[in-house]
């Protein structure tokens, strides 16, 4: 169970945890087990997605499913997701345990919308923002959120850094989903052009069939219901390459971290905030 850890990670959500206590009261007993149980909930959330993906290789490792089978790879997501809610209960906040509990719900009925939408590549803006909403923001706006209640923040304060952290995922998933077409392997961890061939359509490639040039050709390679061989989603990820999609998403990407620094503007909180406000220019130049 150790290895997902040990082979690194960039332990944001924890850190937002940490750095959204410090703008308040900094009380590290409670603020451990909760910033533990944040990166315990994301842990389990990938070791699943890994089972639901296939998905053999993750921060360039092999995955658990991959390495133990899927039925070990259950068994292990299910006990980081137990481990994570004991550390949120150490917090001696139920509070904690709730906003967590809401996340992973929410983070659960996501998965279901997008199994349904699989190998339906036609996806829309207004589709694809709630999607990547579940995935990654709610998460990452939970983890503001019980560090501005354990940090003793006012209520409207924790609103936004609530919305800060939505924002902040927001720009950090479509900014990994350019990766997705744009990085190396080894940048990434996994294989390039992974959400396409596992039938998922992103800002990237959306936008590149906005372009004439490209569109036709990739059409007659995305057609609804087709599973991808890996020689066609490499086909794709050239294709998409060859336009401006990932070009545009990032500048996507950049206008909503913009959002999130805003949500900043009026919130003293010394090197905590600035910390934060530095944060959404690094979700967004990341290997880029």
């Amino acid at each position: 169970m150790a290895d997902l850890f040990a082979a690194g990670g960039k332990r944001i959500r924890p850190a937002l945890v940490l750095l959204t206590a410090k703008i308040g009261n900094y009380d590290v007993a409670k603020l451990t087990p909760a910033a533990m149980a944040v990166e315990l909930t994301h842990a389990a959330t990938l070791v699943h997605d890994d089972v639901i993906d296939r998905a053999t290789v993750r921060r360039g490792r092999p995955t658990v499913a991959a390495r133990l089978g899927d039925e070990p790879a259950i068994v292990v997501g299910d006990f980081y997701f137990a481990k994570a809610y004991e550390q949120a209960a150490n917090t001696q906040t139920p509070e904690v345990v709730t906003i967590l509990a809401h996340a992973v719900m929410k983070i659960c009925a996501g998965e279901v919308r997008q199994q349904a939408i699989r190998h339906h590549y036609e996806a829309r803006l207004d589709e694809y923002m709630p999607r990547i909403e579940a995935k990654t923001a709610t998460l990452l706006a939970a983890c503001c959120e019980i560090g501005a209640l354990l940090g003793g923040l006012e209520p409207n304060i924790r609103a936004h850094l609530r919305s800060y952290g939505r924002l902040l995922g927001l720009a950090f998933q479509i900014a990994d989903d350019v990766l997705d077409y744009t990085g190396t392997e080894d940048e990434v961890g996994k294989p390039i052009g992974h959400d396409v061939a596992e039938g998922f359509a992103t800002l990237p490639l959306m936008l590149a069939m906005e372009e004439a040039s490209v569109a036709g050709r990739l059409s007659s390679v995305l057609r609804t219901g087709h599973e991808l061989s890996a020689s066609e989603a490499e086909q794709v990820v050239t294709l998409v390459r060859s336009s401006r999609g990932p070009e545009r998403a990032i500048e996507n990407a950049r206008s909503l971290a913009a959002d999130a620094r805003r949500e900043l503007e009026d919130i003293d909180g010394g090197a905590a905030v600035r910390t934060l406000s530095v944060l959404t220019n690094y979700v967004v130049s990341r290997k880029l």
